[in-house]
């Protein structure tokens, strides 16, 4: 029965994805206090805002507009933000504003996050706790640095996408078992396609590949 329960569930409680307009998002934590809107507005939760984004969303713009016709309750008591990107090569960070009273919804265009608010990137510094702006820095350093390699009009390879990861990955820590790089994804928005590594496994590829329902590896 528990393992029948999981199955019901766990399309419900996904940490990322993508669906076949081409759209992935995921999520990740942050530093300030759990947002928790009051709106008015119908109340959603973390890993079922994914599910709607997911089941929905054609565009990262339709994300966007998707996200902020709910009221965000953040769940587990972190707060999050989430990176949604998009077969035309929209990608965005969407954050619950934590200067503003309310926490209204904000999005910044960015190649790539980490544990920090993009909308406060200029309040962020490498390689230390920045407040309720974040952490992480140090790692979205590493990750555009890989990315500055590339052809900045094209597309990102696969190979390049994997060495960004590989720059940005966490080794385990004794004072905190979460914080460390449990699984790596590389979406192919326009093939449809995926491939996971298992704790930092690199040598260890899963594909798959959304078009046929099929895994590899």
């Amino acid at each position: 029965m528990a393992k029948k329960l999981a199955c019901l569930t766990a399309p419900f409680i996904c940490l990322d994805g993508m669906n076949e307009r081409g759209v992935s998002i995921a999520v990740l934590t942050l530093d300030s206090e759990p947002v928790n809107q009051d709106t008015g507005k119908q109340k959603i939760f973390t890993t079922l805002a994914i599910r709607l984004v997911l089941d929905r969303a054609a565009t990262t713009q339709e994300a966007v507009e998707l996200l902020d016709s709910y009221d965000m309750f953040a769940t587990s008591g972190r707060d999050y933000h989430f990176f949604v990107t998009d077969a035309g090569g929209d990608s965005r960070v969407i954050e619950y504003d934590p200067e503003q009273e309310g926490r209204p919804l904000r999005w910044t265009s960015m190649q790539a996050i980490t544990n920090f608010y993009g909308c406060y990137a200029y309040m962020v510094q490498p390689n230390q706790r920045n407040g309720i702006y974040g952490h992480g820095k140090e790692r979205y350093d590493a990750i555009m640095e890989v990315l500055a390699m590339r052809d900045p009009d094209g597309d990102i390879p696969a190979d390049t996408a994997w060495k960004a990861l590989q720059a940005a990955a966490q080794d385990p820590s004794p004072n905190d078992v979460t914080s460390n790089t449990q699984w790596s994804l590389v979406y192919d928005d326009t093939d449809l396609t995926a491939q996971i590594v298992i704790r930092r496994k690199w040598g260890d590829v899963i594909h798959y590949d959304l078009n046929t329902n099929e895994i590899d590896g």
